[in-house]
């Protein structure tokens, strides 16, 4: 999710024209205004991607065949130019990056850590997160003193060789992958919910009644196959206004339905029922492995950045403080979201908050639009995978050549299947803390303070809180990755 990727950041909702899709958690995000940029070896017959997380292209200009798309740029070297970015737009590109349809998880995740220990793990995973960044930027500028670094993966081969690269490598494929995994899960978990209820007799319940989850996973991903095998991005950029007013309108409606008919009573009744929630985990142990990873889901969306620096005019000036504003206000709305929600529903709080709602006509249409936007996002987001995996299976030159189409079509197909097979797992809330622990957890947590560490020693030069906080960062890195590796395996076995 991530990103993959962030439409309901109120504050921050800015969207103009030009804007262009970038992925990362988990979710539909756009680069504000961006500059025209190259690539040093295009590929033949690509075209420009219109949509997110984490996670995926910059526009070019009319005619124009040779552009950079982010997908693209975590792996291969883009020309760099003179950014235009202003601080402001790179914050808001970075807070619509970190939000996105993940976020209706989080009130499941705050029911298992508490409400305190829900708003600690966020307070924790946003700071450390904004820290992995800026230093990743940091780095990056201390590492284009012979050549300019513009991606995640240049910067790892650059400061600790080719072995950590392909690790980046391997870990933006497995977001990618991951995150596409999520929507195929929130479309399986909706549309389930509205087919097995048999109060509302809502339209999915009156053509298709009591269809399962892994039914309806099945028939979406024989859908989409064909649809991510379409080059051509630019049939999809409708839905670019379609997935802000849904997600923002699923926001918005969640509150107000909690508010106003369900538990109903008023601001005043969800706030008082605050009170009487649980305020810690009752295993820490369980609440981290089992439900931290999704709120760094969210928030570690460190290697989606690099395209909205390459895009700033001053990077060296500015970055920091629009990723401190960007998170701190997706951290605002993320934990007011969750609490309320959680104060609407105690208990019952669903793995995706929005089962808690009622099913009458507006909000079924509601859903539906959701799993219609994410239906149509998720060929856009599992771009980046694909051409991962066709550049590294076939070539560059033979993908280029457009002569291997059956190869292309059967590498999707795996792909597919392979998103498939990992929304088994669970719910929205499990793929989302297994994506976000680990290969989102492992590119914020880990990766940036190594680099950090050995560019220092390096370059003789001072670190920003020494060596002890980056190894205590990296420390937490490996307890994240760990413990959510091990509480997914546990689950899958049990």
């Amino acid at each position: 999710m991530h990103s993959p990727s962030c439409l309901y950041l109120l504050p921050l909702l800015l969207i103009a024209p030009g804007q262009a899709f970038t992925s990362s958690s988990r979710s539909s995000s756009f680069i504000h205004s961006p500059p025209r940029i190259h690539k040093s070896h295009p590929i033949k017959g690509s075209r420009p991607l219109q949509r997110f997380s984490p996670h995926y292209a910059l526009l070019p200009q009319q005619n124009d065949d040779e552009y950079c798309e982010i997908g693209l740029n975590a792996v291969d070297e883009c020309a760099t130019i003179p950014g235009t970015q202003s601080q402001s737009s790179a914050a808001t590109n970075i807070a619509k990056c970190i939000c996105g349809a993940g976020s209706f998880a989080l009130p499941h995740v705050f029911l298992e850590e508490g409400v305190l220990g829900g708003t600690l793990a966020m307070t924790a995973c946003s700071l450390l997160a904004a820290s992995t960044m800026n230093s990743l930027q940091q780095s990056k500028a201390a590492a284009s003193v012979t050549r300019p670094v513009t991606s995640y993966v240049e910067l790892a081969e650059e400061v600790l060789g080719k072995n950590a690269a392909n690790l980046v490598f391997t870990l933006t494929l497995s977001a990618s992958i991951g995150v596409c995994s999520t929507y195929l899960v929130f479309i399986g978990q909706t549309l389930e919910s509205l087919s097995c209820d048999v109060t509302t007799q809502n339209i999915v319940r009156q053509v298709f009644p009591d269809v399962t989850e892994f039914t309806w996973e099945a028939i979406v991903a024989t859908i989409l196959y064909p649809l991510s095998l379409i080059r051509n991005y630019g049939i999809f950029a409708w839905t670019s206004a379609l997935g802000v007013v849904t997600v923002v309108g699923g926001i918005i409606v969640t509150l107000a339905s909690g508010i106003l008919v369900n538990p109903g009573g008023g601001l005043e009744v969800a706030i008082n029922a605050i009170g009487n929630l649980r305020l810690w985990p009752e295993s820490l142990a369980v609440a981290f492995g089992g439900s931290f990873g999704t709120i760094a889901y969210l928030f570690c969306v460190n290697f989606l950045t690099f395209p909205i620096i390459n895009s700033m005019r001053e990077p060296e000036k500015d970055y920091a403080g629009a990723v401190n504003v960007a998170v701190s206000g997706v951290w605002i709305v993320n934990v007011v979201f969750a609490v309320l929600c959680l104060g609407f529903y105690g208990d019952n709080t669903q793995d995706l908050v929005l089962g808690n709602l009622d099913n009458g006509p507006y909000l079924s249409a509601l859903k539906l639009l959701l799993c219609i936007d994410l239906l149509f996002t998720f060929p856009i987001v599992f771009s980046s995978g694909r051409q991962i995996l066709e550049n590294s299976i076939l070539g560059t030159e033979k993908v280029e050549s457009g002569e291997a189409g059956a190869s292309q079509a059967a590498i999707v197909a795996g792909a597919v299947g392979s998103c498939f097979c990992l929304a088994q797992i669970g719910g929205v809330g499990a793929v989302a803390n297994l994506v976000g622990g680990v290969a989102q957890g492992t590119l914020a947590f880990i990766m940036p303070p190594l680099i950090a560490v050995t560019l220092s020693r390096r370059n003789d030069s001072d670190l920003d809180g020494g060596e002890a906080k980056q190894a205590l960062i990296g420390t937490f890195g490996v307890a994240v990755v760990s413990a959510v590796t091990y509480f997914t395996v546990v689950g899958i076995f049990q």
